[in-house]
């Protein structure tokens, strides 16, 4: 028969979990004060002594243990290594903290508030309402872990609003944008090409794509199954033509890359110019977009996030139905397809001119009155 585990008391709790030594905790004069005490028994004994004398109004030992004051970058260590085992934004995360270390990093924990959240928020004009929402969540997340952890006992972050996002456009590369990157990136890194068509070609997310291992490619089949995705369900990537040419190119590069003898293997796909697995494309992306946009201001506005709504407004603009689409896309809810695929104005003009030409035709019916 299988131990039970002890029934709870209150005030009494075992830290870390499995460890063997019991702590109290108990408030006095509006203080929380907590106490390490060793044994189950003698803690509950104990509790039960502090409650009294707190109740009889009795002078706290001076030897008593203090509430430790914790810094809010204690807090984010934790979620952080909270994020590294069970989130694959990790990376993100760690780039949330870098904006927020300045700010927050030294203050203590629990004298964060809503308001000093806000009004940081409101002194980060360059920043847009999106990127603020990421990083209000991302406090909320550190918090929430400090209340699970009992390192805190509320979230500041949960009572500030949320920007409202603008969504009415969503922006896609032209046919034309899409040859003009390409061409940069022939130029200036060519290596690279088959990442870009394979972006385009599947609308994987990012940390998708470059998280992507080859057993997780069935190349009979087509496919790429993706076993924990952004919201958190499995699925499966169906592979174009396209995407089947660029995962040629880079097995083609591999085994020469195997030839070498100083070359380690890995089962990543996507890898740097020098073979090692590369984690994002941000590096030569960036490089490439500055000689882009120097030919075409235009694409200012293009980051890689836009080859995943390239990918599915032209999905929709070939006529492929939407609940496809959604499930193509990877999209939890409908709404989000919609959202997302959008359509060109020349498309739009091509519907309104089917329109027009269905008037014509019904002007020419007799008419019966």
């Amino acid at each position: 028969m299988p131990k039970e585990a002890p029934a709870k008391v209150r005030g009494v709790y075992e830290k870390p979990v499995g460890s063997g030594v019991w702590w109290i905790q108990f408030f006095a004069n509006g203080k929380r004060h907590r106490e390490k005490v060793g044994r189950r028994s003698a803690a509950i004994a104990l509790y039960q002594k502090r409650r009294t004398e707190v109740r009889e109004g009795a002078k706290m030992p001076d030897s008593m243990r203090a509430s430790r004051v914790i810094l809010f970058r204690e807090l984010v260590e934790d979620a952080l290594n909270y994020s590294e085992t069970h989130k694959r934004t990790v990376r993100q995360d760690r780039s949330y903290w870098n904006s927020l270390q300045p700010i927050f990093g030294n203050l203590r924990a629990d004298t964060i508030s809503p308001a000093q959240i806000e009004d940081y928020f409101k002194s980060r004009r360059e920043l847009k309402p999106a990127t603020i929402n990421r990083l209000r969540s991302f406090l909320s997340m550190v918090f929430q872990q400090a209340i699970r952890n009992g390192k805190a006992e509320k979230n500041p972050a949960r009572l500030v609003r949320l920007r409202k996002e603008a969504n009415a456009r969503l922006r896609f590369l032209t046919f034309e944008e899409e040859d003009l990157i390409r061409s940069v990136i022939m130029e200036r890194t060519p290596t690279h090409e088959p990442a870009f068509t394979f972006a385009l070609e599947t609308g994987m997310r990012l940390s998708e794509q470059h998280t992507m291992t080859w057993d997780q490619v069935d190349l009979e089949r087509r496919q790429v199954f993706l076993d924990r995705t952004k919201n958190g369900e499995s699925r499966v990537v169906v592979l174009s033509d396209g995407a089947i040419d660029a995962l040629d190119a880079v097995r083609a590069r591999r085994m020469e890359l195997e030839k070498k003898d100083n070359w380690r293997p890995t089962q990543r796909v996507w890898l740097s110019r020098y073979g090692e697995p590369l984690d994002s494309p941000i590096a030569w992306f960036k490089l490439v977009m500055q000689e882009a946009r120097a030919r075409n201001p235009d694409l200012k506005d293009v980051s890689w996030h836009v080859f995943r709504h390239t990918y599915i407004s032209r999905l929709v603009m070939a006529g492929v139905d939407i609940r496809t689409v959604q499930e193509l896309a990877g999209h939890k809810s409908i709404a989000m397809t919609i959202r997302y695929s959008h359509l060109s104005p020349d498309h739009k003009l091509s519907a309104v001119a089917m329109l027009a030409a269905f008037r014509k035709r019904s002007s020419t019916r007799t008419e019966y009155v």
